[in-house]
Order: structure tokens, then C-alpha cells, then sequence
């Protein structure tokens, strides 16, 4: 279990400290959420170390996210200058690729400056401007003017740029009211009544994944002759992506602090079982939360991206219509002993005004990667 006391590694960070962090390639200012010290059972690649759960500045919460130490650093004046280097360098490598009108890309315009600038400027008392003639002056005066067109341009693109990644969080995939309800419920039993989920779960996600994909089978089959469709494609492409997803993100961000240790008992005890063949509709509805921020980070342009968020909430709508199937052996234990039918009354209070911030909208109150 982490621990923010040990002595192992030595936090060079503390909470709420504001740092730079690197994201990419780039450093980005962050405040420090969370510092703590991870055993080797603390994580599913078994990384261990200090370790800061990171806000991003001006960033969405959906990225806040588990760091190692060796992608933060010292705030200060080197660091802050370091990052205007790497800014420029990047932005730099970006602007290479650029066309300017018939006189070729700008990387061949700097291959020009490389030749000029290796030319010796101490050759006796011979002036090289003479001895060029008016076409090489002309190309030297083009390359000066878009120089300083570049320049100009340069904190234009910086912010196209910027305003085309952060466009890209803006993938959409709203949870059912009841589903919601559901969530909270198992953030509240997990976070605040220290309660575990029995495993395997009755109806683990692999379940519900078949079950999808033979419930749009039979529909598509109904309406198309058993003609086989693309849509039947489209459909088992989608719950594989599900699928791959939970299996690769499961250990890492969607578990509870409190679960580490049950995982790591859970994958010990079953090591011929994938983690959708393990857990179910509650851990999965945890992985909706997070598939935005997941998903920024691909490539799909726009018609891929509405298309496959589409699917994920018809997917959602099926888990809402089965609901009842899916979630009615839910049960909670704590030191092995189900909680008490009246400890239950009482969280479902609690719940209730949770379920209202988030009907208001506020989703990220859910924390799911602590």
C-alpha cells in the first residue's frame, strides 16, 4: 500500500506544491494533488518510487493524473526557461513542414541560412554581398521577410495549435441518470465505507460485452435478411476496443486506492483470466469516465470521432436497459462481512446529494484515479 511517510524513496515534491511537468514533449505547469511513495503492489507494471497525482494549469480535471518523479520538476527561473526552449524547439520542428507559396517549404529556406551562415566572415577585406548577384540577393531578402512573417505568425499558430488540442478533449459520452447513480453508489461503499466488491463478479465484463454484440447481431439480422452487414463490423470493432481498454487500464487508473491489494490478490488467484473476464459493470462504468481523456489522445478525425461515440452511448443504453441484471448481485464486503442492510439506508442519503452535483454536471466529482 503507498504510503506518504516512508522513507525508501525521499519525496523531493509535496502536496499542493506547484512544479513544471512534462506532458509529451512539452513542460506545462502543475500543482501537486497528491504525493506518495508506491510499493511494488501499488500499480499493475509494478512501478514503484514517488509518484504525484498532478493538476495541470488551465487544463480540464480529466487530465489530473498519476506522475513518476522523473517527469516533474523544480519550478524556478533554469526550469521556466527550459520550457520556453523545448516550446520554441517544437513549435520550430512544427513550422519546418510549413509551405510558403512556390518557393518551396521552409526547411529548404534554412538549408539556404545553414550554407550562408558557414561561409567565413573573415576572408580578407572581400565582401561577400558584392560578389552576389541580384537573384541571390533578392532570394537572401525573401528569406527575411518570411522570417519575420514566421514570427509573427508564430504565437498565431501556438494558439491554433492549443485551441485544436484542447478541441480534441471535447469528446462527449454522457452517462444514463441512473447509471450515475450507480457510479456514486460504488464510489461511496469503495471511498467512504471501506467496502470491497466480491470477486469475480457474477456478470464480469466480457459478459456484457457478448451479450452487446449478440443483441445488435440479432437486430441487424432481423432487419437485413441475416444478411451480414458492415454494421456487425462496426459493432465488433467497438467492444473489442471496449474490451482492450479495460484490460490495459484497469490496474492503473481505475481502481481505488483501497482496491490496489485486492487487484493484486485477485490477479495472483486467477492469472489465466483476462481483467474483463474479472470484474464487472461497476469498474466499467468508472472506464466511461475516463474515455474522453483516453480518447483525446488518438487520431480519429472528426466523422471517426462522432461515430464512435455513438456507439459508446448505445452501449451505455444497453448497460441502462439491463441494469437490474447487471448490477442486482452487487455486493459489497468489508473484512469479508456484507455491510449492513441499514449502513446501506444511510449511504443511499449520502449518495443523493452527490447524484445531484452531478446532475448539475459536474462529473469530474467523481475521483477515479486515486
Amino acid at each position: 500500500m503507498a504510503d506518504t511517510e516512508t522513507t525508501d524513496h525521499k519525496l523531493n515534491f509535496e502536496q499542493n506544491e506547484l512544479v513544471l511537468c512534462f506532458h509529451g514533449p512539452l513542460l506545462y505547469e502543475a500543482k501537486i494533488l497528491k504525493a506518495e511513495n508506491w510499493g511494488p503492489e501499488d500499480s499493475e507494471s509494478g512501478d514503484t518510487g514517488p509518484h504525484y497525482y498532478v493538476h495541470y494549469k488551465g487544463w480540464k480535471k480529466t487530465w489530473d493524473e498519476w506522475v513518476p518523479e522523473e517527469r516533474v520538476v523544480k519550478h524556478n527561473e533554469a526550469n521556466l526557461m527550459r520550457q520556453k526552449q523545448l516550446k520554441d524547439t517544437y513549435s520550430n520542428k512544427k513550422k519546418k513542414t510549413v509551405r510558403i507559396g512556390n518557393k518551396g517549404s521552409i526547411e529548404d529556406q534554412e538549408k539556404s541560412n545553414d550554407v550562408s551562415e558557414s561561409s567565413p566572415s573573415h576572408q580578407g577585406d572581400v565582401d561577400i554581398e558584392d560578389n552576389k548577384n541580384e537573384a541571390e540577393l533578392q532570394e537572401d531578402q525573401l528569406q527575411k521577410e518570411n522570417h519575420e512573417r514566421g514570427k509573427k505568425r508564430k504565437k498565431i499558430n501556438d494558439d491554433e495549435e492549443e485551441e485544436e488540442f484542447m478541441n480534441r478533449l471535447e469528446i462527449k459520452i454522457p452517462l444514463p441518470e441512473s447509471l450515475k447513480v450507480k457510479l456514486i453508489d460504488d464510489w461511496e461503499n469503495v471511498t467512504r465505507n471501506n467496502a470491497l466488491l466480491k470477486l469475480p463478479r457474477k456478470y464480469t465484463v466480457a459478459d456484457i460485452l457478448n451479450e452487446y454484440l449478440e443483441f445488435k447481431h440479432n437486430l441487424i439480422a432481423s432487419t437485413a435478411n441475416n444478411q451480414k452487414s458492415d454494421k456487425d463490423d462496426i459493432h465488433s470493432e467497438v467492444v473489442q476496443g471496449i474490451k482492450i481498454y479495460f484490460d490495459k487500464t484497469l490496474g492503473n487508473i481505475l481502481l481505488y486506492a483501497d482496491e490496489r491489494q485486492q487487484y493484486v490478490n485477485i490477479r495472483k488467484q486467477f492469472l489465466d483470466k483476462e481483467n474483463s473476464e474479472i470484474y464487472g459493470a461497476e469498474h466499467l462504468l468508472r472506464l466511461f469516465v475516463e474515455l474522453p481523456r483516453l480518447l483525446a489522445h488518438t487520431t480519429m478525425d472528426q466523422a471517426a470521432t462522432e461515430t464512435l461515440e455513438e456507439h459508446l452511448i448505445d452501449f451505455l443504453k444497453f448497460i441502462q436497459k439491463n441494469e437490474d441484471q447487471y448490477f442486482a448481485e452487487t455486493e459489497y464486503e468489508r473484512h469479508g462481512m456484507p455491510l449492513p442492510k441499514i449502513q446501506e439506508a444511510t449511504e443511499k442519503k449520502t449518495c443523493g446529494y452527490i447524484s445531484k452535483r452531478l446532475r448539475e454536471g459536474n462529473l469530474d466529482y467523481i475521483p477515479i484515479s486515486i
